[in-house]
């Protein structure tokens, strides 16, 4: 093909501690040295091409050391093992030190292991999973990926193979069988409700936690993650939301050995359609509904099957539950499926222009690393690496305008009872930033959580059935599009909705839960660009003002600032600039730009626009397209 190989091994990926900073092996040029912009001119048609390779040194001696089994290749949609065939992987460019990547606004490539130094354009991304497979000559560096009856892929079962083959990787757990089908709750449900609950401080539990992995063996078995796609029925799959689900898959699943497994979570709105109990009802809707590619990978849900097992949570209205209930799937979800250790969460408007991959492990290593001591206070800050430095430097600034010793442990409220670890310390300050290194989180998500009381988010106390009230501890977080839980929190989520009735907002329930239990939470400094011509210290000021004239509060003079974002939602206020960008990389012509380049050329002409090449970066949403 022309194209070499380049290797980000993820087992290498830099973690960064609260006291020193490290650099990936992919970092390239560094941004962060750079003032934030979103001048994205960078063209694939003048950079060399690589085939980009993430994943670990699979049966090396030095992966041997540390895990069980042996990783087998796995079949792929062209049917033949993905990590031997050119066609099924990704190719990436380069970015030359000369011309580097704009700099994000908020959150960091250098300090999370993501790395900036290497671009992707639309071919070079998208063309494995069919991009324009029927384009004699599209100008690129690659030959064109063979031409795949994509209708005749089965994704469920390339992914059951899959697993299959590198089995003896993973912890075994009998008596649990694979199903995918939700069931209406039973007698011996509601008795054994207290049994779902996983206890870190009881390691002989059939269901263990990611803190048990390495219990009578220094080599360990890997823990495996589900990561499921939020859908609806009358969802129209766009040959561009093809794409993406294919990737997931593919990178995600296929290459890694079966490290993850991709879902369709599928909302049926037709209460009258009797899912799931009806099995010939549940094939016509995966008929009507679903492309055929993906039937095997699809759970179905419905407003009565939630119902049915939280009747106490709130009120289940069809036309807003999948909002005011977005956790409750995923807790029914990890019932059925026991033998994942954590669950991804991922709405289908949200694109990544880089290698899922190289981020999902990027981002799950990097908050394993995270220290416990002062992590809500971190997290409630936008991490602006122009502003704060370093993130080690950000960690001590965090450390010193902290007033007291922070949150420590679970914060209790009645009802109650806490699952978490107690902390080794009676004294934060007599921990050196030690518990938790190492610990795999209960909660990531890619945004800051913020105590919400001290702000003037329309839905802080919007709080049902906590015997505490208005004085229940919670936290929040301003947008949930991308976020990753683990089975403890989301068994301790579902045992409270059941038992109490307890309900919030979905972007408070899995935050103040992992609060209350005392779990770990990670925010994840994300690399997130915004388009607007202001000096970025007035920026600073708005996002991580402690009073009421910041953007968690909405309104006023700020609230136009969601719209020229790359990741967030904010009702009323659009945003524009994410669909604005992937417009551009996808080569439709857009004639708006950034607020940079509109007072230099009006006319909104770009050189080399046709093969833009982004770094990797996370877009919400991504409407229309």
């Amino acid at each position: 093909t022309g194209i070499h190989e380049v290797d980000v091994d993820t087992e290498s990926l830099s973690g960064v501690d609260i006291s020193s900073s490290h650099d990936d092996d992919d970092a390239g040029a560094q941004p962060e040295t750079l003032k934030p912009s979103t001048d994205f001119q960078t063209s694939s048609l003048h950079l060399p091409a690589e085939l980009y390779d993430p994943y670990p040194e699979y049966n090396s001696p030095r992966w041997k050391r540390k895990w069980k089994g042996t990783h087998v290749a796995c079949l792929g949609p062209r049917g033949v093992d993905v990590n031997n065939n050119v066609d099924d992987m990704v190719v990436a460019h380069p970015i030359l030190s000369s011309t580097p990547a704009p700099a994000p606004m908020f959150g960091s490539y250098r300090d999370t292991g993501l790395g900036a130094g290497h671009c992707f354009d639309r071919y070079s991304r998208n063309s494995p999973y069919g991009y324009e497979e029927d384009v004699v000559n599209n100008f690129t560096q690659r030959s064109a990926p063979s031409k795949v009856d994509w209708e005749k892929v089965d994704w469920g079962s390339l992914q059951e193979e899959c697993f299959i083959r590198n089995q003896d990787r993973y912890e075994q757990r009998p008596n649990n069988p694979r199903t995918s089908v939700f069931h209406y709750p039973k007698h011996q449900d509601m008795d054994e409700l207290n049994s779902t609950l996983i206890h870190q401080q009881k390691p002989s539990q059939e269901d263990k936690s990611y803190f048990d992995w390495q219990i009578g063996s220094s080599r360990q078995l890997r823990k495996r993650s589900a990561v499921l796609l939020r859908s609806y029925d009358t969802k129209e799959y766009t040959p561009d939301t093809l794409y993406h689900i294919r990737s997931m898959i593919t990178e995600l699943s296929l290459h890694s050995g079966g490290e993850y497994e991709v879902f369709l979570l599928v909302q049926i709105r037709d209460l009258e359609m009797p899912i799931p109990s009806d099995s010939l009802v549940y094939r016509e809707a995966l008929d009507r509904f679903v492309p055929r590619e993906f039937h095997n990978i699809t759970v179905f849900f419905n407003v009565p099957l939630l119902e049915a097992w939280y009747r106490k949570a709130g009120k289940h209205d069809p036309n807003n539950s999948q909002q005011v209930h977005m956790t409750q799937p995923l807790q029914l979800f990890s019932l059925i499926r026991p033998d994942f250790d954590l669950y991804w969460q991922f709405e289908l408007d949200v694109r990544y222009t880089g290698h899922h991959y190289h981020h999902l492990e990027a981002v799950r290593r990097w908050a394993e690393k995270q220290p416990r001591r002062l992590q809500w206070e971190r997290g409630s800050y936008f991490y602006m690496p122009f502003i704060h430095g370093t993130w080690a430097k950000f960690c001590k600034m965090v450390q010193n305008v902290t007033s007291g010793s922070g949150i420590w442990g679970a914060l209790p409220t009645t009802g109650i009872t806490a699952v978490g670890p107690e902390p080794p310390t009676q004294k934060p300050e007599d921990d050196d930033f030690e518990w938790g290194v190492g610990e795999q989180a209960d909660m990531i998500n890619v945004m800051p959580m913020v105590d919400p009381v001290k702000t003037h988010m329309m839905f802080r106390n919007w709080i049902e059935n906590y015997p505490d009230g208005l004085d229940t501890p919670r936290w929040s977080a301003p947008v949930t599009p991308m976020i990753a839980m683990s089975k403890r929190l989301l068994r301790a989520m579902h045992h409270s909705q059941v038992s109490l009735g307890t309900q919030m907002m979905p972007e408070m329930l899995p935050e103040s839960t992992a609060l209350q239990h005392g779990m770990k939470a990670v925010a994840f400094p994300e690399p997130v660009y915004l388009d607007v011509d202001k000096p970025i210290e007035e920026i600073e000021r708005i996002y991580n003002a402690q009073n009421n004239a910041s953007v968690w509060n909405g309104g006023g003079p700020y609230a136009g600032l969601a719209k020229e974002i790359t990741y967030w939602w904010s009702a009323g206020y659009k945003p524009e600039y994410s669909n604005v960008l992937y417009r551009r990389w996808l080569g439709l012509n857009e004639r708006y730009y950034s607020a940079r380049e509109l007072t230099v050329n009006q006319q909104g002409d770009v050189t080399d626009h046709s093969r833009l090449c982004l770094p990797p970066i996370l877009l919400h949403p991504i409407k229309g397209v």
